[in-house]
């Protein structure tokens, strides 16, 4: 375990070093720092044109129906980090567990770190350790990020920061699943942009195709994650094809968990009526399997090759 500890610590230290990984970084905060701004901007204007109709409304002698979006949940203000942690934060995951399992074998010292008492199962703890404690702290600086943003604009009580702070850990879940690929896939491929290419091509999968064939009519489904919710699978072929992805589109289940959450309502579209807990499972499911992965790529890890 001491060892373990030692690898966890080296690792924090190299990770925030990356140059990938420090400017992916300083996107995500950007892009962190701007969802508050922008997401009250767009409400801010929605309330506009609703106090001049109502306005020209009351000048004509006529009675306005009350604000639409005078309860509006305060923490709406973040519905787009749901998409910027789906876009850039699964590339700043894959790229995190990437630069863990890829780093030793670049740098040529595997035989010389396995000739010292390490073992296999001491190096791959140490290095997930790392892994997820990289993330965590991403995530807490984006939590702290939205915290102040979005106080300053709006007031938040005391649930909306336990919703707030419950949003950025499940991410944490989410992401993690990501590194962990990006982990499994640098230990077992030769080839550095196979190895980068393949946790890719799943983020794409995730992220795009199956949201996509689970949207059906809606072409930006995957990308919008307040649509309403209209009845408009008339096919049998988009209902027997949306039945058959949707269980499998990890990225769904997260937004619709991540806007429950955060009391925004439900983040897919044309999605049947789930559990809330089966999209909690399937998300920590995808997790698990990707730990699992990781312990399967590391047995297979043939050390006397590098």
């Amino acid at each position: 375990m001491k060892n373990s500890i030692t690898i966890a610590r080296h690792e924090i230290q190299l990770l925030f070093r990356e140059r990938t990984f420090i400017m992916l970084l300083a996107v995500f905060a950007a892009m962190t720092l701007a969802s508050a701004y922008i997401g009250w901007s767009s409400q801010h204007t929605i309330d506009q044109v609703y106090t001049a109709a109502a306005e020209q409304m009351r000048q004509n002698g006529k009675l306005a129906s009350p604000s639409p979006f005078a309860d509006y949940p305060h923490l709406s203000l973040l519905k787009n980090m749901m998409i910027y942690i789906t876009l850039i934060g699964g590339l700043l995951a894959i790229s995190t567990g990437y630069a863990a399992g890829m780093r030793e074998r670049k740098a040529g010292v595997v035989k010389l770190l396995f000739s010292r008492p390490v073992g296999i199962e001491e190096f791959l703890l140490g290095k997930l350790l790392g892994i997820a404690f990289v993330l965590a702290a991403v995530m807490f600086l984006a939590a702290a990020i939205s915290l102040v943003s979005s106080a300053v604009l709006v007031s938040l009580n005391v649930q909306d920061i336990i919703r707030l702070f419950s949003f950025y850990g499940f991410s944490w879940v989410y992401l993690l699943g990501f590194a962990l690929l990006g982990f499994s896939s640098a230990l077992v491929k030769d080839d550095e942009v196979v190895a980068l290419l393949i946790p890719i091509i799943f983020w794409v999968a995730i992220t795009f195709v199956l949201p996509e064939l689970t949207s059906a009519l809606y072409p930006t489904g995957s990308l919008n994650p307040t649509l309403p919710q209209t009845d408009i699978l008339q096919s049998t072929t988009l209902q027997t094809i949306h039945g058959a992805v949707y269980p499998f589109s990890i990225s769904e289940h997260y937004k619709e968990t991540a806007a429950t959450i955060l009391d925004i309502g439900v983040a897919g579209t044309n999605a049947p009526v789930h559990s809330g807990i089966l999209n909690v499972v399937t998300t920590f499911c995808w997790m698990l399997l990707c730990l699992a992965a990781s312990f399967i790529a590391m047995q297979s890890f043939d050390k006397s090759r590098w």
